[in-house]
């Protein structure tokens, strides 16, 4: 029923005189609601428009009566305002939805495993008590620049590469019996090692940049990481046996990220993340293997009261293989910022992704590049003539001499062909004609 403007005049002098408003709608002949708009100023599609007064919106059949003239020129300017910032809000939305449906994915899969995963069981503990006479360091190992997952033939590169994920498997294998045999016989008459820190920074997997996932050990990039994973969770396991207490950090490094270009604000939108993660969950209950996952692209952490700042080190440029000039630009300008919040001072810079191991003194400190578990590949060979013996860094740390002794860990060996002994991985490999071994 459409009122009129005598029965809306009829409707506030009832309501003045205190009807109750089921009262008024059924003499009139119209709902609750109706009166109850025009009680409190708002006016429905079914009332009609007292003079001089305009609509200033409809929602839901009620208008709200506003008293302006719409033809000022300040309310133009306000009302095309108000229109544009609308339409750019509604725009930043649609982008953070699609942004969270696309960053969420990997911790979509994270929170969904963990109740799939079945975590390691300790190994018995066969560290032992400091004597008198030994000195006692923390030790670390570098770990980066795996490709596990990438395929590498000889065919493809001079017969100088045969790498796929099995090999690397084997060269796992190598380095922790290496950290193991160094750590706990050559060196263990003179030091006593409580505390591994494991410092992982990217690039585990080859990720989906060049089109590398199409073309790696399990065509998969999922199958791939859970498989990294579960690699590096078992080289953790047989580690923590050895130390009272093994300290895990992982970063990304740039063959993982899920952007066609780095988003510096996203580090975790990346397939190492999920490597770290599916390692992580493996070990849970390992008590005495703690995990540092950040979201961030590098990390400053304290190893035995010693500086060291982590990043995979793809932010800078490389010119005749090692960007040295550029690091060590990089590295002063993160002295000085350290400085300026004054936070503990960074001693040693470590970096990946350039598959050389070297290092760089400086008044300021020293640069540890660590090297690659491959020795090249397709890229490396063809475009840059590029060959390192593949290895990692392993040392240890003293709190007043910082780091002392250092070992370059070779992890090729003949007995790769072999296949691994103990890190033998299942991930579901579905071999075809073109990529069979």
């Amino acid at each position: 029923m459409k009122l009129t403007n005598e029965d809306v005049t009829d409707i506030k002098q009832r309501l003045a005189q205190g009807e109750s408003q089921p009262q008024i709608a059924k003499w009139h002949g119209v709902s609750r609601s109706i009166i109850s708009d025009i009680a409190t100023g708002r006016v429905h599609k079914d009332v009609p428009w007292p003079d001089g007064y305009q609509p200033a919106k409809v929602s839901g059949g009620q208008r709200k009566i506003t008293n302006y003239d719409p033809t000022n020129t300040k309310v133009q300017e306000l009302e095309t305002e108000v229109v544009s910032l609308r339409d750019e809000l509604l725009l930043e939305r649609r982008k953070s939805k699609a942004g969270a449906r696309e960053g969420g994915i990997i911790r979509a899969i994270v929170e969904e495993m963990g109740t799939r995963v079945k975590p390691f069981s300790a190994l018995p503990p066969v560290a032992e008590h400091p004597r008198k006479a030994q000195i006692s360091e923390h030790v670390v190992l570098h770990m980066s620049d795996g490709h596990h997952d990438q395929v590498v033939r000889p065919e493809e590169v001079g017969g100088l590469e045969n790498y796929n994920f099995p090999v690397s498997c084997c060269r796992a294998e190598r380095l922790i019996d290496t950290v193991i045999e160094w750590t706990q016989d050559t060196l263990a008459p003179k030091f006593y090692f409580p505390v591994l820190w494991i410092l992982a920074y990217g690039d585990f997997t080859s990720g989906e940049i060049h089109g590398h996932a199409p073309r790696s050990y399990y065509r998969n990039i999922f199958r791939n990481c859970l498989a990294i994973g579960q690699l590096h969770a078992l080289m953790y396991r047989d580690l923590a046996a050895y130390f009272q207490h093994v300290n895990v950090l992982y970063l990304a490094g740039n063959h993982g990220r899920r952007s066609r270009k780095k988003d510096y604000l996203g580090a975790h939108d990346n397939w190492d993340y999920l490597c770290a993660e599916m390692a992580r969950l493996h070990c849970r209950d390992l008590e005495n293997v703690t995990f540092m996952i950040p979201d961030a692209w590098s990390a400053n952490v304290d190893i035995n009261g010693v500086g060291f700042n982590v990043a995979h080190g793809d932010d800078v440029r490389s010119q005749l293989s090692i960007p040295w000039y550029g690091m060590v630009r990089r590295q002063k300008g993160l002295v000085a910022l350290g400085a300026a919040a004054g936070a503990t001072r960074v001693r040693y810079f470590c970096v990946g992704h350039h598959h050389t191991a070297s290092t760089l003194s400086d008044i300021d400190g020293e640069l540890m590049v660590n090297g690659a578990w491959l020795a090249t590949d397709q890229f490396a060979y063809n475009a840059l003539a590029g060959y390192r013996e593949p290895a990692q860094w392993l040392h240890g740390v003293n709190p007043r001499r910082g780091v002392t002794w250092r070992l370059n860990c070779k992890l090729r060996h003949p007995n790769e062909k072999l296949g691994p002994k103990r890190y033998k991985i299942d991930g579901g490999r579905d071999i075809g004609p073109v990529w069979a071994d």
